[in-house]
């Protein structure tokens, strides 16, 4: 998504791939995704082509692009502050490429209710009651349109027993060449074949393929391998006379269909399964007619009532000797182009009386189960686990037991409780090819967490936070004797927004205790004020040293890596007047075309003194780096960017009490000298002392865990098939009127 240099709000990074038309998360600026962001989500990628499910707001994946599963790893006891304390560790994650804040929730994520929860659909078309709960309605919504919208998925093929490629059975099959990707233009054949009972079973003995302008391309008489029993006459035309003088073999038929199907060709036929597997090929985009025109409980209509109906053609005719491929073929095709003309609302709105039985859908139909009766009597709203059901996808829980809602059934989800993270990765590894969602629960952390008391996870908790924040934090001085706040901050300000300002006079001459708003603020602090002379004095910047803050510089050197900021840079020291923001894009347009220029203004209209900037090319961004640059008279201060952009501040990774009054929640355009006396010391906070930190678990063993979690994290990762969607859930965390934000991680798996 290319964002505007006069946007307001730092968005996360698209989701892309290599690919031609490269499937893309293309979230749209918003401050913090919700729990029930992520349901609407995960709704959206499985029901999209099935129901007419409303897009979230938040993000958009392209109409072409068959996202394939959906899969959800939720980190229990994480939080977003414990992804930046131990960065390095998560290895995997880091591979991910959208990432956004998510507010903590009360209840358990996901697992409790999402199956249970309503399905957001479309309103501005509503549909008749009647076709809302249709079987052809739930499998390829309202406003299906496309050749591509109607193809079986590869879990649809394996359920209907077409033959795919490892399928047991299939090993010796002919595979087509079938590498293309499908659109709506791509060719589309017929196909019907015919078959005689052989000593060893059926096997095909006609076969005919018409292309998209209804020509007979192939019709061709097979003569097969094994002694006949029975020829089927009656439905297959043929009998010992036509065969007499047949020389041609299955491969002779299979070789002339691999040269007639192009790689994105579509094959379409009524029980296609069936003749790919008389023919012994695998052809993986496949349209079945008896599966476009579905009923209730799997029930199928004839091809014959199919051409008279929809039509108005006679087939198969008793006076005549046996079926004709070729009729067969052309029906099965026409079928299929009206379908996908005419789209899955005409086409029941136009036949419903003629083909279906309106009295299934009421539920009179004695075969109708309790469960599903009760689903489709109550009309006002759709939910999760039925839609799922309907459109023929299924549902896998991994992990510790979860509370769940009564009213989802267990023929709509599998659940089983896993005693261990190594115990959810291998039974997700044996099931993955078999569910449409998987969610996978890792609970090491937080039984590590629960092994100590709730104040020492409390206390683990502010220890990460408190770490965090401290890389904000700065000394400076020695100052000049009288210096005031007022000094202070002007000295500082160009470098970035303070959030606190404390003068320290108890030491030998005045030093200055600051706290940036963001990483950035204090890194440019370090690199250019450090050594500068004021007066008398030769000023020294350094950061807190206590045991917390001993590896500072190494884990300001770790976000340097972070490919999220990769193409972003960070500038100070800027004008507050409007007109010098068109200066600024021309001043760094010098180094290549930018992509998103943030200059927020803050509730009062005032504008920062600071922006990021980001390039379209990460060689751009390096080359702004270092550049004495100035606008007008201003000096600007440039360094890497720092802070990941779904934070609007760095200094927010510490938890943000709820309960504070709205006269002090809105913060202030600058730190001014007032804040120095207001500061109560949160930047000088004292570290846990030993005796507390015991109550908390180890460090060293945390460490271990978080890499061994993040090693599960990429085992499933590798086991998930291309195009999957791949979302990553750190709950965070709520008590005592306290939230620690989580974070949701966001992939399509491209290889």
């Amino acid at each position: 998504m290319k964002l505007d240099s006069s946007s307001c709000k730092r968005s996360g990074v698209s989701v892309t791939s290599d690919c031609p038309k490269r499937p893309r998360v293309q979230p749209i600026p918003q401050d913090v995704l919700t729990v029930k962001d992520v349901c609407d989500l995960i709704q959206y990628a499985t029901l999209r082509r099935s129901h007419s499910v409303k897009k979230p707001s938040w993000f958009s994946v392209s109409d072409d692009v068959r996202l394939s599963r959906v899969n959800v790893m939720i980190l229990e006891g994480l939080t977003q502050s414990h992804f930046y304390r131990y960065f390095s560790h998560f290895r995997h994650l880091h591979k991910y490429s959208s990432r956004w804040t998510l507010a903590p929730s009360s209840c358990d994520p996901l697992t409790s209710d999402l199956l249970s929860s309503e399905v957001a659909v479309e309103t501005d078309a509503p549909l008749p009651a009647a076709l809302m709960w249709h079987p052809v309605i739930r499998r390829f919504g309202s406003r299906a349109a496309g050749l591509s919208h109607f193809l079986l998925s590869e879990q649809e093929m394996i359920k209907h027993n077409f033959p795919v490629k490892g399928g047991r059975g299939c090993e010796a099959f002919v595979c087509t060449e079938s590498g293309g990707r499908v659109t709506d233009s791509s060719p589309v054949f017929g196909l019907d074949c015919e078959m005689c009972l052989t000593r060893v079973g059926l096997e095909v003995t006609h076969v005919a393929l018409v292309d998209a302008e209804g020509r007979c391309v192939l019709d061709e008489l097979i003569k097969p391998l094994n002694p006949i029993i029975d020829y089927c006459t009656r439905f297959s035309g043929v009998t010992h006379s036509l065969l007499a003088g047949v020389c041609t073999r299955l491969s002779d038929v299979q070789s002339k269909l691999q040269q007639l199907l192009s790689p994105d060709a579509v094959l379409t036929g009524h029980s296609l399964d069936a003749d790919l597997r008389a023919l012994q090929m695998i052809h993986p985009h496949v349209i079945d007619t008896s599966l476009l025109y579905r009923q209730h409980f799997g029930r199928r209509f004839k091809l014959k009532l199919l051409a008279q109906v929809i039509l108005n053609r006679e087939i198969q005719s008793e006076d005549r000797r046996g079926h004709d491929p070729c009729e067969d073929a052309l029906a099965a095709l026409h079928l299929a182009q009206y379908f996908i003309r005419k789209g899955p609302r005409e086409v029941l709105e136009d036949h419903l009386e003629e083909l279906w039985d309106i009295s299934e859908i009421n539920g009179s139909d004695h075969e109708m189960s309790s469960d599903r009766c009760s689903s489709l009597s109550n009309h006002s709203a759709l939910r999760f686990g039925h839609a799922l059901y309907g459109s023929g996808q299924s549902t896998v829980f991994l992990g510790g037991a979860a509370e769940t809602n009564g009213s989802v059934s267990n023929q709509q989800s599998r659940r089983q409780q896993c005693s261990s993270d190594r115990e959810v990765v291998c039974v997700f590894r044996r099931l993955v090819q078999s569910y449409s969602l998987s969610v996978l629960r890792f609970s090491s952390i937080m039984n590590t967490l629960n092994q100590t008391t709730a104040t020492g996870r409390q206390q683990h908790l502010q220890q990460v936070c408190e770490r965090l924040r401290q890389m904000c934090v700065l000394y400076v001085g020695p100052l000049p004797a009288g210096f005031t706040e007022r000094d202070t901050h002007t000295l500082l300000k160009r470098c970035g927004r303070l959030r606190t300002l404390r003068l320290l006079k108890h030491t030998h001459g005045v030093h200055a205790e600051v706290m940036f708003e963001h990483l950035e603020g204090a890194q440019l602090a370090l690199d250019h004020l450090n050594g500068q002379q004021i007066s008398d004095c030769t000023i020294k910047v350094r950061r807190p040293v206590h045991e917390l803050c001993l590896d500072l510089d190494e884990c300001v050197s770790e976000r340097l890596d972070d490919r999220l900021n990769s193409h972003m840079i960070y500038v100070s020291n800027l004008s507050t007047k409007p007109h010098r923001h068109d200066d600024l894009l021309q001043t760094f347009s010098q180094f290549g075309p930018l992509q998103q220029v943030s200059s927020a203004a803050q509730h009062s209209g005032k504008r920062r003194r600071h922006a990021f900037i980001k390039f379209e090319s990460a060689d751009s961004a390096q080359a702004a780096v270092g550049v004495a640059l100035q606008i007008g008279s201003r000096k600007l201060s440039v360094c890497h960017a720092l802070t990941p952009p779904h934070m609007t501040s760095w200094t927010h990774t510490h938890p943000v009490t709820t309960e504070t009054s709205p006269e002090t929640a809105e913060p202030r355009e600058e730190c001014d000298v007032s804040d120095s006396c207001q500061s109560n010391g949160t930047a000088s906070a004292v570290p846990p002392s030993t005796e507390e930190a015991c109550l908390q678990v180890s460090c060293d063993l945390l460490e271990r865990r978080m890499k061994k979690l993040d090693g599960r994290v990429g085992k499933v990762f590798r086991a998930l098939e291309r195009n999957c969607l791949s979302l990553v859930i750190l709950p965070g965390n709520r008590s005592d009127g306290v939230d620690h934000p989580g974070l949701c991680f966001i992939h399509i798996k491209q290889t």
